[in-house]
């Protein structure tokens, strides 16, 4: 099932969870490191913190797709499918801004959680080019099921995409953030953490800024 959601490519990293951690180099070494291209520094974060990711992913994401998708929780393995783009994030880390291990991980299972939605949502605009009775996808950001109306549920999954498309335009730690808050997956703390801000109040109000930036453009559009 994972094939449907994510192209395969054939990584480094297959075995993830069976890396071992970089000898003699800190966190914070590691990571400068792997942001400057360094295999085995990508490596080695992937073999410390995979685990921990792909257990918060997994257990989020079968929740929501429980929730709201059974048909397609039974044949999607999320496993499969965050091993399939753990590498691709460690490899692009120029949003996060944390100082520390714990922020690192909730940064990491924000990003993957992200791309693992946006495939879905993907996999299921395929599935409803095949069958057109099947319903549209809900429109927030999120797994929510979408409207009865499928009027209002086709208006929706247009705003949506209108959405997607504006915010693809903003800097990496913007769209983090307003998904984040729009999505309800984290918390101004949490956020001010691992994305570098300076305080929750800064937080706050950089996401604030984010969203009346976010309603122009769509205005514009």
């Amino acid at each position: 099932m994972a094939a449907l959601l994510i192209p395969h490519r054939r990584t480094r990293v297959a075995r993830l969870d069976h890396a071992a951690p970089h000898s003699g180099r800190t966190f914070e070494e590691t990571l400068a490191a792997a942001r400057a291209g360094d295999d085995a520094a990508v490596d080695a974060l992937a073999g410390r913190f995979y685990p921990t990711v792909q257990r918060i992913v997994h257990q989020r994401l079968t929740f929501e797709l429980r929730a709201s998708r059974p048909w397609l929780a039974a044949r999607f393995s999320t496993g499969d499918v965050v091993q399939e783009v753990f590498q691709g994030v460690l490899r692009d880390l120029t949003a996060f801004a944390g100082a520390d291990e714990d922020a690192f991980v909730g940064y990491l299972a924000m990003v993957v959680r992200n791309r693992i939605v946006d495939a879905i949502r993907f996999h299921e605009a395929d599935r409803r080019d095949v069958r057109r009775g099947t319903p549209p996808p809900p429109t927030e950001f999120g797994l929510a099921a979408p409207p009865d109306d499928p009027a209002e549920s086709a208006a929706q999954q247009e705003f949506l995409e209108r959405v997607l498309a504006a915010l693809s335009q903003f800097e990496p730690r913007e769209q983090l953030l307003v998904r984040a808050r729009l999505e309800d997956t984290a918390s101004f703390v949490e956020l001010a953490r691992q994305l570098g801000y300076g305080s929750e109040s800064a937080a706050r109000r950089a996401f604030y800024a984010a969203q009346a930036k976010l309603s122009l453009a769509l205005k514009e559009r």
